[in-house]
């Protein structure tokens, strides 16, 4: 059995859910230790929780340490199985985060399973579901993943109450290129729930405000969720390309501030000449090491990149090399057999 340190690196969540997704994908046992450890409070929450206890019914694994504040597992699952599921976390957890460690599962899995997700959709610390829908899906899509996402209803904190439906078909994936490109067009959306109309209408304007020279279409939508909330998500595309941009609204901060810093990102992105914003390049290196031979243009390797990087190295037979590229790296993702590296007992 594979151990995994969680406090390696960046010592979030995100390392419970890369070795789980690699757990779940290879049909390999592993156990995390010190999990979350880098959090103030560390060990499992109830997203976490809710994941560990999706993919054990999704690969009917066996399972030790799942509980509520747990900082080590043991996850030793069989095959992945396709089928309708509801996982439901009780809180405002990032239903886009659960998807980020149950996806690799439910493309490997026979045939076509339908998942219901429920907590929240536009939450701090992880992407909005609108930038799953509009930047991690098409990218996937263009691997070859055969997926869809419907957002059903949104989920703010802290009530939550959000849900999606994800439908997914087993898909073999090919890399991807995204490398930059001539972008025509600027797409998004500003949605709210329990505040005047003139909020989002802000948000909407300092947007379009920041992005003069590019055209722009945003939508607003009043999403009625249980709790207030606002969001404004942006995206834009080229043949190798794909860029989103979000902020998320904040009790005392101003609405032209929310959707400046939206338009903003998205204009230094574009201006940079970048093939992926950096969240977008963050959550395809899994999917990139599983594919093999991809490259990604982004402003720069977070910290959350270079754990998963890290990590990824070690489970799967991959290289991830960087460069410089006018302000921008370039990260290459390789198959090189010769450097698999062991993780200790």
């Amino acid at each position: 059995m594979l151990t995994i340190d969680g406090s390696m690196g960046e010592g979030g969540g995100q390392i419970l859910r890369i070795a789980l997704a690699w757990s779940a994908l290879r049909s390999e046992p592993v156990r995390i230790r010190n999990i979350r450890a880098n959090r103030p409070k560390p060990g499992l929450k109830p997203q976490h929780l809710t994941t560990v206890l999706a993919l054990k019914e999704i690969t009917d694994a066996k399972v030790k340490g799942a509980n509520l504040g747990s900082t080590d597992i043991e996850f030793i699952p069989s095959e992945p199985r396709r089928g309708s599921y509801i996982f439901d976390c009780g809180t405002a957890g990032s239903i886009t985060l659960m998807i980020q460690a149950i996806l690799p599962a439910l493309l490997k899995a026979k045939g076509e399973s339908k998942v219901i997700l429920r907590g929240g959709t536009d939450v701090k610390w992880s992407p909005p579901a609108d930038h799953t829908t509009h930047a991690l899906l098409p990218a996937l899509k263009r691997m070859g993943a055969s997926l869809d996402m419907k957002l059903i209803r949104r989920g703010y904190y802290p009530k939550g109450g959000g849900e999606v439906l994800l439908t997914v078909k087993h898909s073999k994936l090919r890399g991807i290129s995204l490398t930059g490109g001539r972008i025509e067009e600027i797409r998004g959306k500003v949605n709210y729930s329990g505040l005047p109309a003139h909020v989002p209408e802000r948000m909407e304007r300092s947007a379009v405000k920041e992005l003069e020279d590019y055209r722009s279409t945003i939508e607003i939508e009043n999403s009625k969720a249980r709790s207030p909330g606002a969001a404004i998500s942006l995206v834009a595309e080229s043949e190798n390309s794909i860029i989103g941009a979000n902020a998320l609204g904040e009790r005392g901060l101003k609405a032209e501030i929310v959707g400046e810093k939206a338009g903003k990102e998205m204009r230094e992105y574009l201006e940079a000449g970048a093939g992926a914003d950096a969240h977008l390049a963050d959550q395809l290196l899994l999917y990139a090491a599983m594919a093999g031979n991809s490259e990604i243009l982004t402003a720069g390797v977070s910290s959350h990149a270079k754990t998963a990087m890290e990590l990824l190295a070690m489970l799967e037979d991959v290289r991830f090399g960087t460069e410089d590229r006018s302000g921008n790296i370039l990260i290459r993702v390789e198959r090189d057999y010769s450097r698999r590296q062991k993780l200790p007992n």
